[in-house]
């Protein structure tokens, strides 16, 4: 009888278990980054805009040109040179950036689908201890891109395993059978 060689299967536990550990690692780490930038955020210095420009404020809102913005002081209609009330408009900030948009909300028509100056203040993110953590957390942010490309390689490797289980490799393996 003729002996016969049995191929081992290529065990991809390893590989499964590699890419949980790494999802779950990068994960952690931008939870960490966005925690430590995010605590920074109010201990900045602030820098003041005076007499921005915004197009026409109306109930679809307008966004200021600063990000990260910590409060809106007035805003003064451009056509009649008075101050607005704050109880014409209200103001968003965006959990994203901090970008604050404005939305005509009052009942005084004469402020709305105007152009507005406003004064506000917002945080300076410049500077290292912001800057940092915050392009650390945008880089990790992106394991979206980083999912397709670990995708890919797992699909290569299985592919790769099947071809050595079915090809394989001369002398490697267990004897099944025995010479008689």
């Amino acid at each position: 009888m003729e002996r016969q060689i049995r191929k081992n299967p290529v065990d991809l536990t390893d590989l499964a278990i590699g890419i949980i550990v790494l999802g779950i690692a990068v994960s952690i780490g931008a939870v960490i980054l966005i925690s430590v930038r995010d605590s920074t955020l109010t201990s900045l210095d602030t820098v003041s805009v005076s007499n921005e420009s915004t197009a026409t404020v109306n109930e679809t809102g307008v966004t200021l040109s600063k990000v990260w913005v910590k409060s809106l002081t007035n805003c003064v209609n451009t056509t009649g040179g008075e101050t607005i009330l704050s109880g014409n408009y209200t103001t968003a900030i965006s959990d994203l950036n901090g970008a604050m948009t404005i939305t005509y909300a009052g009942t005084d028509t004469a402020y709305n689908d105007t152009a507005w100056k406003c004064n506000y203040d917002y945080y300076n993110t410049s500077g290292t201890q912001w800057d940092l953590p915050n392009k650390a957390a945008i880089g990790l942010a992106e394991y979206g891109n980083w999912f397709k490309i670990i995708v890919i390689v797992g699909v290569a490797s299985v592919v790769l395993s099947l071809i050595f289980m079915a090809f394989g490799t001369r002398g490697q393996g267990s004897e099944i059978g025995g010479s008689y």
